[in-house]
Parts: structure tokens; sequence; C-alpha cells
């Protein structure tokens, strides 16, 4: 093994962390003539591709696969159905594998050289890199973009063992299914993993220190996951803080304070905390550098530049909403404005999803917000129930809300509950981002019998005369 430090190596761009802000970076820089660098201590994708978004998904879609079949009536025999976690975990990791392989190539042809190994920022132009094979590299560089991305957070007093008081990192890697779960946190990862275990048999009791779960979404949208979860026999208690974990045997049992001041306890095979991510700061110093921080995270400009001239930060390192798709378009935006553009990152156009069963979408203002904003402001709705499409799916449950200001039809906000809600916002982010009102939203002419349909739906209901539904909602 060699420990030899090399001097010589330069670059344009020097991006620390393979995440999707990160990679997302290095292709665009790259196939515009910069010469990058890309350092990545863990495996390429990051968290999302292999500890989040992906291999969730992948668990999630048979889970509901297995949920819907129990909820139609048109199948017998649903008493003998089992789950194989095996073939759940091989069909998860071979989708990963898959992705990341297919990543390395992009890389790869694009130009992209890649360093395995840690980052340690020295200065504005140059980072050293201990590799895994035992090497030191540094390298000069005109820019340096951090996309470190972040890392389970959780309070001191509850010390995860990995086995059965874990983070969402280790649930994904079970050796098998807990009969029961506490999840510490009814955030988004919270209530994701509660639809998951649920559906493969686990009795689960959601923990949530605040006054609802998801906090952040639509009132409607809470309450509609209240509901949901209810209906599946998921205990949820709100306003309930954790006194501790303490192991007993093959599980827990967490005690807490329920919000009428009575201590409770419940016992699980498994506790996953989903007490919420922070950002990961491996290898950056911040007092050292002299780099402006807000609170824990980088302080970026809307044009992902931090104070220091020529280093950028994307992901979760700034905050903000911390999902994949943030990370990539202000990786975009960096991108652009290293080559001399002007561009700025707005998070007000970047959707928030849920993945349950249904899913839940959002983009812009809950209607609180709207009308605390002093506009005045009209409200649409249309239920899924009323849609031939959910009916012929028997998907029934959801709505479509969209917010918009009485005055000029500007859309505010847009909330979708219901079966391929995470599809569905898509249409609705391409209308915010040309500015269209919410008449147009009710003129585009849709493919029948689909989902989408309940879009015009619930802007023409927002105009007062719906097609499907009568005009007070019946």
């Amino acid at each position: 093994m060699s420990s030899a430090v090399d001097f010589s190596r330069r670059c344009d761009l020097a991006v620390v962390g393979g995440g999707p802000g990160g990679y997302t970076a290095a292709l665009l820089a790259a196939r515009h003539g910069l010469k990058v660098l890309l350092v990545e201590q863990d495996r390429l994708g990051g968290t999302c591709l292999n500890r989040g978004c992906i291999p969730t998904k992948s668990l999630l879609w048979e889970a509901k696969v297995l949920d819907r079949i129990r909820r139609s009536q048109a199948f017998v025999g649903k008493g003998r159905l089992r789950v194989r976690l095996d073939k759940l975990l091989e069909g998860k990791d071979r989708a990963v594998q898959s992705l990341v392989s297919g990543l390395g190539k992009l890389l790869d042809e694009a130009g992209v050289r890649i360093l395995e190994g840690r980052a340690n920022v020295l200065s504005p132009q140059m980072i050293r890199v201990s590799r895994r094979d035992g090497g030191i590299q540094e390298h000069r560089c005109s820019r340096i973009l951090l996309a470190t991305g972040s890392c389970p957070s959780y309070p001191s007093s509850l010390e995860p063992d990995g086995q059965v008081v874990v983070t969402s990192d280790e649930a994904l890697c079970l050796g098998r299914i807990p009969e029961t779960m506490v999840i510490i946190g009814g955030g988004v990862i919270g209530v994701e993993f509660a639809y998951l275990f649920q559906a493969l048999g686990t009795r689960v009791t959601i923990i949530e220190l605040l006054p609802d779960i998801l906090p952040g979404e639509d009132e409607e949208i809470r309450r509609a996951f209240r509901r949901s979860l209810s209906q599946r026999a998921v205990e949820i208690h709100l306003e309930a803080r954790v006194d501790g974990v303490w192991k007993e045997g093959d599980g827990a049992r967490v005690v807490f304070v329920d919000r009428n001041g009575r201590k409770e306890e419940r016992r699980g095979d498994m506790v996953l905390l989903a007490t919420g991510r922070k950002p990961s700061l491996q290898g950056i110093d911040p007092s050292r550098l002299g780099l402006a921080m807000n609170g824990p995270y980088v302080r970026v400009n809307r044009k992902m530049e931090t104070n220091l001239h020529g280093v950028y930060a994307v992901g979760d390192l700034v905050g903000g909403l911390m999902t994949a798709h943030a990370a990539s378009a202000q990786a975009e935006v960096a991108v652009t404005n290293m080559l001399g553009g002007d561009r700025e990152f707005d998070p007000h156009k970047v959707p928030r999803c849920v993945w349950g069963f249904p899913e839940a979408a959002a983009v812009g203002q809950t209607e609180w917000e709207a009308r605390e904003s002093g506009r005045r402001v009209r409200v649409g709705k249309f239920p899924y129930e009323f849609s031939g499409k959910a009916q012929a799916i028997g998907e029934v449950e959801g709505f479509v809300k969209i917010i918009g200001d009485e005055d000029n039809g500007e859309i505010l906000g847009v909330h979708i509950f219901g079966e391929s809600a995470t599809e569905l916002i898509g249409e609705v982010l391409l209308a915010v981002n040309i500015e269209a009102a919410v008449e147009d939203l009710g003129q585009v002419v849709k493919p029948h019998p689909t989902l989408s349909e309940c879009l015009k739906e619930a802007a023409l209901a927002w105009e007062g005369r719906p097609l499907h539904m009568i005009p007070d909602g019946r």
C-alpha cells in the first residue's frame, strides 16, 4: 500500500460527494468540457441510491402489491400469502446495483475522474484525498462543489445498535420481519416505513413529538394520512415525548409521555429512529476555511454559491427540502453559474412527496400559508371517488386540491393525495414553471380514463364549474 503524496494534479472542478447533487454536477460540468474530479468515500449514488430513495421504493412497491391484493375482493386464498424476505431484499439489491453500475458508466463516458476515498477541503482551491488504497493525493482545483449529503440524526439518549434500535439505513437490510415495531418520528421517513412494515405484517406504532405527522404539509394531507394509517391499524401518538428506550431480550421497551401527561410504554421487536437527518461535514472545517454557516447547514445564496469564491454547495448540506430531486436541481443551477450563466434556485418550485398507500405530492403553499399571506385565496378540490379511472382500478381514496389567487389565477399550491400522486405532480410543476394560471389547467384535454383528469376537474372546481361533480362538492 502506498503512502506517497502526489501534489501534481489539477482540475477545473472538484466535486466532494457522489450523491444526486454531486454526480449531477459532475456529469453536467464534464459534458460542458470541464475537467472534473469526483470524490466519494462510500458508493456512487449516495444515500438516495444506496440506502434511501431507490431501495425504499423497491420494497414499497412490493409491499403495495401485497396490500392491494389483500384489499381486493377478486382474489381467493389471500390468507395463504406469505412474504419471501430474501426475494424482497434480492430485488432491492439488484435494482441498486444496476443503477450504481449504470451511473459509473455514465460518469466514465463523460470523462469524470472518480476517486474512492475521503476528501478533506484544505482551501477554496485545494483538496486532499485519502484514498481507500492508502494513497494520498492533493488536487488543485479552480472550483469546488460540496455535496457531502446527510446522515440520520437522533437524540444522544437514543443511540442505535443497528439490530434492535435502528435508523433507516439498517432497516433496509433486515434479517427478519419484526412482529412489532415502534417508529420514533412521524415525518416522511417514519410514515413511509410505517406503510412498508404494516403491509409486511408488522404491528406498527408511531410516536411523534409534534402536534401532527408530516409537519409542513397541508392540513388535509396530514389528516388523510392519519386516517389511512389508522385504517391499517397503525397506532399514532402525537405530542408524545420519548423518555427512553431499553433493550429487553430480543426487542426493546419504549417509554413515553403522551399529550395528556400520562406515561406509557410500547414494546417493539424493532425500534426505528426516524427523527430526521443532519448534514455531513466530514472533511469540511467551516471555522478553518472561513465558510459561512446557517446553523448546522452551509450557507448559500440562490445561485448555490457559498461565501468562498469558487466554492458551491448543494443538497442536504444546505438544508431546506432535503430530497434527491432538490439536490439535482441545485446542481444544475450551480454548474450553469460556474459556466458563466445567471440562474437561481427556487425552492417553491420543488415538489414534496410521500410514498404511502396511497401517495401524496405537493408543490407551493399550503392553504393556511396562502391565506396567511393576505391574498384573496380560492380553493378547488376534486375527490378521486368521482374519477372513472380511480373507480376502475379500485383506488378511490384521495383528492386533488388546487389553491389559487382569486384575482389573477396564479397557482399558489397544489396538493394531491391518492394513487400516482407523485407522478401527477410533474404536470403541475410544468404549469408552475411556465407561469400558467389555474384556468389553464382546466383547459387541457386529458386522455380518458386517467387519473390526470382529476387535475383538470380540480381546476374546473376552482372556477366553480366542475364537470363530473356538482359544484357544491356532492
